[in-house]
């Protein structure tokens, strides 16, 4: 009996259970008044108040990127998000390091739906949004 096929098939699940696509985001612990913002040329942020490293609060804005509607429901994929062109009611929910993005998006039948879908790996760098 070998003890080296345990091993590394534990080895391979602590991977994928710690892989940064998973991981919950960090900045709702440094942050506040955390809001869902439109840019000037209509491009979807996330914008908060957050504690530089020497204690004063700094407004930032993080840039969504890669979300789109597919038929009623938020998908995450690469390139400039284009949700916000299809989707109303949008917002920025934070349950501890949970974040989620919620909106009611329109399906191809014209009618609407709501959806939500889970934004990780954001965390504060300084006072500042950044996607890790």
């Amino acid at each position: 009996m070998r003890v080296i096929v345990p091993f590394a098939a534990f080895g391979l699940a602590a991977l994928f259970a710690a892989s940064p696509a998973n991981a919950n985001s960090t900045f709702p612990y440094t942050c506040s008044n955390t809001s869902f913002q439109y840019t000037s040329t209509g491009l979807a942020t996330i914008q908060s108040t957050c504690l530089q490293s020497n204690g004063m609060p700094h407004q930032t804005t993080l840039l969504l990127k890669g979300i789109s509607n597919q038929n009623g429901k938020l998908v995450q994929g690469t390139g400039t998000s284009t949700f916000q062109q299809s989707c109303g009611s949008i917002a920025i929910m934070t349950e501890g390091p949970i974040v989620t993005l919620t909106a009611y998006c329109r399906m191809s039948n014209g009618s609407s739906n709501s959806t939500s879908l889970s934004l990780n790996n954001i965390a504060n760098d300084n006072g500042k949004l950044v996607q890790k």
